[in-house]
C-alpha cells in the first residue's frame, strides 16, 4: 500500500514538472525517498549504516527538542506570575471562591498553590444549602443533619490536620438547642488557631444568639464579622490580633463596645450596621483605624472619632434620633459620607473646614441643609443626593474631577469647574404642564442656571453630554452647541469616554432603551454614521450572549429602527419631543435621529429607571 501511494505521488509530481525525487520529514527533518524505499528489500551494511545514522539524527533532535523543552520550562517559570503573588493575596483569592472542590482545582496552577490550598481553609455552612443538597424532607431531622454534617466536615478536617483560616455560620433556622453546638464549633475552631469569624443568624421572634466569651480571649483572631447576634457584658477582652470588627442587626453592650474598642490597637475597619444599645460611640487611640462606618444605630446620640490616620468615615442616621458626629482630631480623613436629616448649616460647616485633605464629600438626605459652601483645593469628587432644602450650594473646587447630583431643581453653582471629567444630574419632574411641551414660571431660574454651567465646560476638550428625557436621549459630541429639551424630569451625564464612542453606545442602549435617540454632532462626525451601522449590523438572531439567559444584551430587544426625516414630518401629528427636535435647529451642527421600536420577552428584560 505504502508502495503504491508512493508510485501516485511520483506520477502527479512528474506530470506537473517537479522533480521525481521525493522526500518525507522525520522529526523535521528532510531524508531522501530513495532510503526509504530500499528499506524493506535491502539488509545490507549500506542500510544498516543509512539508518544508523537517521537513528543517531532522530536522537540529536529528541536531545536538542528535551533542551529546547526545559529552556521553555525555565522561561514559564521564570514569568509564573501567579506563583509570585504574595501569601495574603493567594489567601484573599481562595477566600473568594464558593467552596473547597473550587478552592482544589487551583493547586493545578503551580506547586506553590498546591501547597498553599491545603494549608488554608475556609470552613463554610449554610444551613440552608447544606439541607437542600443532602435532601431532607422531615423537618424534624433537619437540624440534626446539619449537626451532624457540621460535626463530620470538622472532625475530617482535624485529622488532616490542617489549619482553619475562617470558619462561616450562616444559620437560617436558630433556637437554642442549637446553642450549644455553635460554640462547641467555634471553641474547636479557636483551639486551631482560627483568624477569622463570620456568624450570621437570621433572627426570628427576637431570638439572638449569643457569642460564648472565649471569642474575646481569641488571640490569632483577625476579623470578627456578627450578624444578628447578642454581644453580652465580658470586661476581660484579649483580642491583640484584630483588625476588622463587622456587627450588623447585634445587640450590644456599652461597656463591652468600650472595652473592645479599648482593647483591640490594632483595628482598622469598624462598622456598626442597624445595632441596638450603643448610646455612644467614642473611638480614641487607634493609630490603624482605616475605616468607620456607622448605620442606622437607633438610640445613638453622639459619636467622637479620634483617629489621626483615618481615611474613611460614613454615616447613616436616624430621622427621629438626632446624633452629634465629631471628626474634628481626623485630619487626614479623605473620604466622608454623611446621610442626616439633622445636620444644620453650622454643622456641616464647622465639620468641613475641620478636613483640609478631603478628596471625597458625599451628602445624601441632608434635610436641613439650606445654604452651604464648599470650598477645596484637594476635592476631587462631591455628591449631592436628594437634600430636599437645599437652596444654594457654592461649589469652588478647582481640581473637582467628579460631581453627581440627584434632585427636583438645581440649586448648586460652580466658581471653576474646567477640571471636570464627568458629571450626572438628574432632575425630577416638578411643576410640568402636560399640555405644552415647557417649563413652569419657577423652574425658569435653575434652567438658566444648567445651561450657564454647561456654557462654562463647553471648551473643554473630549467631553460629551448625554440629555436624557422619559424614553428619549440625545447624545452631543460635544458641549458648544447643546440642545435641552424645556422640561423639568431630566437626566444629563457629562463625561469623557476613554473607550470611544462604541462603549458609550452599548451602554446608553443597554441602560435607557430609548424610543427616539438623537445625536448632535458635526458635518463631519463619523458618529452618526457608527451609530446607523451597529444598529444596522446587529443581527436577526444575535449570538453575542450565549451564556447569559437572564439577561440579554440590546441586541435581542431591538426589533426595528428607522431615520426621523424632519422635513417629512412637517404639517403632521407627532409627538411633543418630536416637534420640538423639528424647531430646535442647531446653527454650527446637525441633528440626526433614530426611531427605535423594542419587544422585552424571555431574552430581554425591561430596564429599570436609570438613577444618578
Amino acid at each position: 500500500m505504502l508502495k503504491s501511494l508512493l508510485q501516485k505521488s511520483s506520477r502527479k509530481k512528474l506530470s506537473t514538472g517537479e522533480e521525481k525525487k521525493d522526500t518525507i520529514t522525520v522529526d523535521e527533518r528532510a531524508i531522501p525517498m530513495d532510503l526509504v524505499s530500499q528499506a524493506p528489500s535491502v539488509c545490507g551494511k549500506r542500510t544498516r549504516r543509512s539508518f544508523n545514522s537517521i537513528d543517531k539524527t532522530v536522537g540529536q533532535r529528541r536531545k536538542r527538542s528535551a533542551e529546547d523543552l526545559n529552556k521553555l520550562d525555565r522561561r514559564v517559570e521564570s514569568r509564573d506570575l501567579i506563583s509570585q503573588l504574595p501569601e495574603h493575596i493567594i489567601h484573599h483569592i481562595l477566600s473568594l471562591l464558593r467552596d473547597a472542590k473550587d478552592a482544589a482545582r487551583t493547586s493545578c496552577l503551580s506547586r506553590r498553590w498546591r501547597q498553599m490550598w491545603t494549608s488554608f481553609s475556609i470552613l463554610k455552612y449554610d444551613q440552608d444549602k447544606i439541607q437542600e443538597q443532602e435532601g431532607c424532607l422531615d423537618m424534624s431531622n433537619k437540624q440534626m443533619m446539619f449537626k451532624d454534617f457540621v460535626d463530620n466536615s470538622l472532625k475530617s478536617h482535624l485529622e488532616q490536620k490542617l489549619s482553619i483560616q475562617k470558619l462561616v455560620l450562616h444559620i437560617t433556622a436558630y433556637d437554642f438547642t442549637l446553642a450549644r453546638h455553635m460554640n462547641r464549633w467555634i471553641n474547636v475552631a479557636i483551639k486551631n488557631n482560627m483568624k477569622e469569624l463570620d456568624v450570621n443568624v437570621v433572627v426570628k421572634e427576637r431570638k439572638h444568639y449569643s457569642l460564648p466569651r472565649t471569642v474575646f480571649a481569641a488571640k490569632s483572631i483577625t476579623g470578627l464579622r456578627l450578624h444578628g447576634c447578642k454581644l453580652r457584658s465580658c470586661s476581660d477582652i484579649k483580642l491583640p490580633q484584630l483588625q476588622k470588627l463587622y456587627l450588623r442587626k447585634v445587640r450590644v453592650d456599652q461597656q463591652t463596645i468600650e472595652n473592645l474598642i479599648s482593647s483591640c490597637p490594632l483595628i482598622e475597619d469598624l462598622r456598626f450596621i442597624y445595632c441596638t444599645g450603643l448610646k455612644d460611640l467614642k473611638v480614641s487611640s487607634l493609630l490603624k483605624l482605616d475605616r468607620v462606618e456607622v448605620h442606622h444605630c437607633h438610640v445613638l446620640t453622639e459619636i467622637i472619632v479620634k483617629a489621626p490616620n483615618l481615611q474613611t468615615f460614613w454615616y447613616r442616621g436616624e430621622k427621629s434620633m438626632p446624633c452629634k458626629v465629631d471628626l474634628v482630631a481626623c485630619v487626614s480623613l479623605k473620604r466622608l459620607t454623611l446621610e442626616d436629616a439633622n445636620m444644620t448649616d453650622g454643622m456641616f460647616q464647622d465639620q468641613f473646614a475641620s478636613l483640609p485633605l478631603l478628596e471625597k464629600l458625599d451628602l445624601s438626605k441632608c434635610n436641613n441643609l439650606k445654604n452651604i459652601t464648599i470650598s477645596s483645593i484637594r476635592l476631587k469628587k462631591l455628591v449631592l443626593r436628594e437634600c430636599k432644602n437645599l437652596m444654594e450650594a457654592d461649589i469652588d473646587a478647582p481640581n473637582l474631577f467628579s460631581f453627581v447630583f440627584k434632585g427636583d431643581k438645581m440649586p448648586f453653582s460652580f466658581s471653576n469647574p474646567l477640571s471636570l471629567n464627568e458629571a450626572q444630574f438628574s432632575f425630577g419632574p416638578v411643576h410640568m404642564d402636560s399640555r405644552e411641551f415647557r417649563l413652569g414660571d419657577e423652574d425658569a431660574l435653575w434652567f438658566a442656571r444648567l445651561r450657564e454651567l454647561l456654557e462654562k465646560l463647553k471648551h473643554s476638550n473630549d467631553l460629551k453630554l448625554v440629555v436624557r428625557s422619559n424614553k428619549n436621549v440625545i447624545i452631543h459630541e460635544n458641549l458648544e452647541e447643546i440642545l435641552l429639551p424645556p422640561q423639568s424630569d431630566l437626566k444629563l451625564e457629562i463625561i469623557k469616554p476613554s473607550t470611544g464612542f462604541e462603549k458609550l453606545l452599548d451602554n446608553l442602549l443597554r441602560t435607557s432603551h430609548p424610543e427616539i435617540l438623537s445625536i448632535v454632532s458635526s458635518s463631519n462626525s463619523e458618529f452618526p454614521k457608527l451609530v446607523h451601522e451597529k444598529i444596522m449590523h446587529r443581527g436577526e438572531n444575535p449570538n453575542c450572549c450565549p451564556y447569559n439567559t437572564q439577561n440579554k444584551c440590546w441586541r435581542h430587544s431591538l426589533k426595528g429602527f428607522k431615520i426621523e426625516n424632519f422635513e417629512a414630518a412637517a404639517g403632521k401629528r407627532t409627538s411633543n419631543w418630536i416637534a420640538w427636535l423639528r424647531s430646535s435647529r442647531t446653527v454650527l451642527y446637525q441633528t440626526t435621529s433614530y426611531r427605535l421600536s423594542w419587544d422585552f420577552n424571555e431574552h430581554g428584560r425591561k430596564p429599570k429607571r436609570i438613577l444618578c
